[in-house]
């Protein structure tokens, strides 16, 4: 049996309720039979079988632009991306947050989170990041020194059980899913970054190629890759363009960038911030997303940046996402907070830049279509994965 709208009718049941009791009692599906499959009822090993179809790719929206949001804990205690959608008083589409390669700090693959977001009607985008940040990332001293990580280890083939497993559980978990790994390759603070680490860019391509071709191998082809980009380049010389580090039309779906104002020798718009990188991937002709930034209070008005920024995001079309980073940084030289409700006029002019239809908190197409093709099986076993953090 086929359902439509599941994504919708998910979003109105407290999180604790069973989907299948949830679509059953909320009179959206036709009454009817107990499900079956051909030639009889289900058994119990037809429903442990039964995996869901792969989802599409998440193509951009044919007119505006996706919100988005990183809003830590979420998606492991997604209370927090709840609370963050009822005061802004808008729906996301896309919720990304990070997790890191080094055993033990949440790099396991957490399908129960993904499914927590899924059924919200927002897609899941994973930082996936090829370090150890240890329990304070912005803490550390080196942080781009770690050898373990350097781009030749995972191109010659380290982690392939590792990139392989993730591959496999995207892949069995079925939804669209936007994976975003080795972001800000082109600054010098990641151990994956083309100038330090004993690396150099032609390396980050090949990595990247290798972690890519491994999804292939294993069939999760319900990965949407997301290519990211520093604002500016760090160092910014010709050896460290952003044109160093592209993978190849066939290896990238989206491109993006990451920008933030630190209120620093000058309170900077993010249309300054994004000016060079924009122009760049403007010519490789893919959905564009500003997949992180945000600004401080400290040295302007946060209120006044934050509207600039939507409204400069709205009038570039090309421009298909955009996650805000809400979250409290705690760094070695101080405290940033990025938080949309660090003060009530930055709250207040979040809600208004946004409130136009132009940013949409719909349920990307990629994640209705497959939502819309699930049996109550293939529902029941995604309910069924448990929460890994």
């Amino acid at each position: 049996m086929r359902r439509r709208d599941a994504i919708e009718a998910l979003a109105v049941w407290p999180a604790a309720c069973s989907l299948v009791l949830a679509l059953a009692s909320c009179g959206q599906l036709p009454a009817e039979k107990s499900p079956s499959v051909p030639g009889g009822p289900a058994s119990r090993t037809q429903r442990q079988l039964s995996r869901p179809p792969l989802a599409g790719k998440v193509e951009a929206p044919a007119r505006g632009a996706y919100l988005g949001v990183y809003v830590p804990p979420a998606p492991f205690d997604i209370t927090s991306l709840d609370s963050l959608e009822t005061s802004a008083g808008k729906k996301v589409s896309i919720v990304m947050w990070y997790q890191p390669w080094a055993a033990g700090n949440r790099s396991r693959f957490d399908a129960g989170a993904c499914v927590a977001v899924m059924r919200r009607g927002k897609v899941p985008m994973i930082s996936w990041e090829p370090w150890d940040p240890g329990t304070e990332a912005h803490a550390l001293v080196a942080p781009a020194e770690q050898p373990a990580y350097r781009l030749a280890a995972i191109s010659g083939g380290k982690y392939d059980a590792y990139i392989a497993g993730w591959a496999r559980q995207i892949r069995d978990l079925g939804g669209p899913v936007m994976l975003r790994p080795m972001h800000e390759m082109n600054g010098n603070w990641y151990p994956w970054a083309g100038t330090v680490n004993g690396n150099v860019p032609r390396d980050y391509v090949s990595a990247w190629r290798h972690v890519h071709d491994i999804f292939i191998a294993e069939g999760a082809t319900n990965v949407t890759w997301v290519w990211s980009v520093n604002g500016n380049s760090v160092p910014d010389t010709p050896a460290n363009a952003f044109s160093a580090y592209y993978p190849g039309d066939a290896y990238v779906d989206w491109t993006a960038i990451s920008a933030f104002n630190r209120g620093v020798q000058g309170f900077h718009p993010l249309s300054e911030l994004c000016a060079g990188s924009l122009a760049y991937l403007k010519t490789l002709r893919k959905p564009i997303c500003i997949a992180e930034f945000g600004t401080v209070e400290k040295g302007g008005d946060k209120a006044a940046w934050l509207t600039g920024a939507y409204g400069w995001i709205a009038a570039n079309e090309s421009i298909k996402a955009a996650i805000y980073y809400d979250a409290v940084e705690r760094a070695r030289d101080g405290t940033r907070d990025w938080r949309l409700d660090s003060s009530p006029a930055s709250l207040d002019a979040f809600r208004q830049a946004t409130a136009p239809r132009y940013f949409t908190g719909a349920p990307p197409a990629a994640l209705s279509r497959w939502a819309d093709s699930l049996t109550l099986y293939e529902w029941e076993r995604l309910l069924s994965y448990p929460a890994v953090y």
